[in-house]
């Protein structure tokens, strides 16, 4: 009896390491749970837009530009207003407050576009402006004002591109002579505001008046109308 006992507790025991070390293999098969990945900001290259970081617009380079609103590519004023408001846009941000802009002060908008366009890939784009800036580039530009000397006004819009203005804009403020104007920039950016570029439309404009310029984070400038207003209302224009 005490035999035959002491084999069903054997067995027992064997059954019970079985299915203990059964669910500590079940249990190691499991994967764990990752943290998601996060996705690099396309808002405005600070490949733009960082001061020493990588590009912001807070745009390269999710940017819808197609669907941003209209623009007048050629700078033909169609309300004598005198006010140019010339923008680059490569994520779609700097249009949407260029578009306020005209919305509030009844200017012309024109779009700064380049010959040879920046690629869709964000991390290709802030490779190209670095390296445009590094080589202080001239891109060639697709667009031009036709009448540049009808406007005394020009709001020039722009993503933080490394720091500064993109190497476009370079070109564009070089192909007209902006002697007696009126130039107030504003730019798109991910953390690095206007960084240096007031001082480069400085040099590159040095017959221009230079007003306070605005910068707006790329994350708010859906709700950014308000913001707009009130630097407007601070300008002295006349």
């Amino acid at each position: 009896m005490k035999k035959t006992l002491t084999i069903i507790l054997s067995l027992a025991l064997v059954f019970s390491l079985a299915a203990c070390g059964s669910t500590r293999q079940q249990g190691a098969s499991d994967p764990t749970p990752s943290q998601s990945e996060e996705t690099p900001d396309q808002s405005e290259p600070t490949a733009p837009g960082a001061s020493t970081a990588a590009p912001s617009e807070s745009e390269p380079v999710a940017e819808d530009d197609s669907e941003a609103g209209e623009e007048i590519p050629t700078g033909e004023d169609s309300a004598g207003s005198g006010i140019l408001i010339a923008y680059f846009s490569k994520t779609g941000n700097t249009q949407t407050i260029a578009n306020m802009l005209a919305g509030q002060t009844g200017g012309d908008l024109f779009k700064v576009e380049t010959v040879v366009p920046y690629p869709d890939d964000y991390n290709q784009t802030v490779d190209i402006a670095r390296e445009e800036q590094d080589n202080d580039a001239r891109p060639e530009l697709a667009t031009h004002v036709d009448n540049m000397e009808q406007y005394d006004i020009i709001f020039l819009g722009y993503p933080n591109w490394w720091g500064t203005m993109p190497q476009a804009m370079f070109t564009f403020l070089e192909e007209y002579d902006f002697s007696g104007k009126t130039i107030i920039p504003f730019c798109t950016h991910g953390g690095s505001a206007l960084g240096r570029s007031e001082g480069d439309i400085a040099d590159l404009a040095p017959d221009a008046t230079l007003l306070e310029g605005l910068a707006v984070s790329g994350s708010r400038v859906d709700n950014a109308q308000d913001t707009v207003a009130e630097w407007l209302n601070g300008l002295d224009m006349e």
